[in-house]
């Protein structure tokens, strides 16, 4: 019995240590085209980002650094339809756009962006949806999707007619700046940004700068358009961001504020799901559904808009807060009759 117990588990060994232990995690190539986009009527230029997917054995930062591993040369046909009257734009590739060196940066690779421009007869008109396709003539795979635009929204506060942005008042340290709009039709989601644009005066002359304060995204409850959306805040909380985001620095003689830009961004729903689904993981549960709404490949289309800005000089108050505020008297601002405060 024992000597047919031990024969079996030679066998059994034998068997065992006959099998692979190889994995192929590749397999056979599938060709998978990767596609970004986002509409802009706002914009006189319209941007694609086309690459392939790539696996392959070996350390995949090599791969990336090859081009013909992760992009298309000469090989694609790129269409976008206006489906209300099918007019046709034709994408070609666009090298004005640099790709920035990294980790997935080769010597001669492009951004893999195609692009048309949209003005004039060939606008972007938000009473239709537009249609992409995307056909590689080599293999005859194509990829396609569609989108609607998103409408124009006007401010309901600010007023436009208002003559300058007094985001404080005397002897008021909470007083509430309120920014307020109507959503419109296709928009998803919204996101304010307030921008001061400043002079830094050094001896050698001045430079324009910018500061962005982002506001967290706000979420429609429908894409019919018509709802009344906000973001109020303290103004005092503007002068604190401005605090310490700004500092001094060696060679800084003053600092003059020029103009704030009220900045409305909206995005499609598509591109609101895209933005959801990649979040991180507040969960231990990491593993993510992969979101496409590309037919035949992966990425997403879709729709956003940057609404004109609204544009103002800064009132007296806000100035002089800026050069003498707690937040902000060590900046080198220059208070509203040009001096720095003392």
């Amino acid at each position: 019995m024992k000597n047919k117990i031990y024969s079996l588990l030679f066998v059994s060994i034998a068997l065992l240590s006959a099998c692979s232990t190889k994995l192929d995690v590749t397999g056979s190539y599938k060709e998978t085209m990767v596609v970004y986009g986002l509409l802009d009527q706002s914009q006189p230029k319209q941007y694609i980002k086309i690459n392939k997917a790539f696996l392959g054995e070996g350390n995949a930062f090599t791969y990336a650094k090859i081009k013909d591993s992760t992009q298309y040369v000469n090989a694609l046909t790129v269409k976008l339809k206006r489906l209300s009257d099918n007019t046709e734009y034709t994408l070609t590739p666009d090298n004005s756009i640099q790709k920035s060196p990294g980790t997935f940066y080769g010597p001669d690779q492009t951004n893999a962006i195609y692009s048309f421009n949209s003005t004039g007869p060939a606008a972007l008109t938000a009473a239709s949806n537009y249609e992409l396709t995307i056909k590689n003539s080599e293999t005859g795979t194509q990829v396609s999707s569609q989108t609607s635009l998103i409408t124009d929204v006007n401010f309901n506060s600010p007023s436009p007619v208002v003559p300058a942005f007094g985001f404080l008042f005397a002897n008021n340290d909470n007083y509430e700046y309120q920014v307020r709009w109507t959503s419109g039709l296709n928009a998803r989601l919204y996101q304010v940004v307030i921008r001061l644009n400043y002079i830094d005066s050094l001896a050698s002359g001045n430079v324009t700068q910018s500061l962005d304060w982002v506001f967290p995204e706000l979420t429609t409850q429908s894409l019919a358009g018509g709802e009344d959306m906000k973001n109020d805040f303290v103004g005092q909380n503007f002068m604190r961001f401005i605090g310490n985001q700004l500092h001094d620095y060696t060679g800084l003689l003053a600092r003059r504020a020029l103009k704030v830009d009220l900045i409305l961004i909206a995005g499609g729903d598509e591109l609101s799901t895209f933005i959801d689904v990649n979040k991180p993981s507040t969960s231990i549960v990491q593993q993510k559904p992969i979101y496409t709404n590309i037919t035949n490949g992966l990425g997403v289309f879709s729709s956003r808009y940057n609404k004109p800005p609204l544009s103002k000089f800064l009132a007296k108050t806000t100035w002089d807060s800026l050069a003498c505020g707690r937040y902000t008297n060590s900046l080198k601002f220059l208070n509203s009759l040009g001096h720095v405060c003392q």
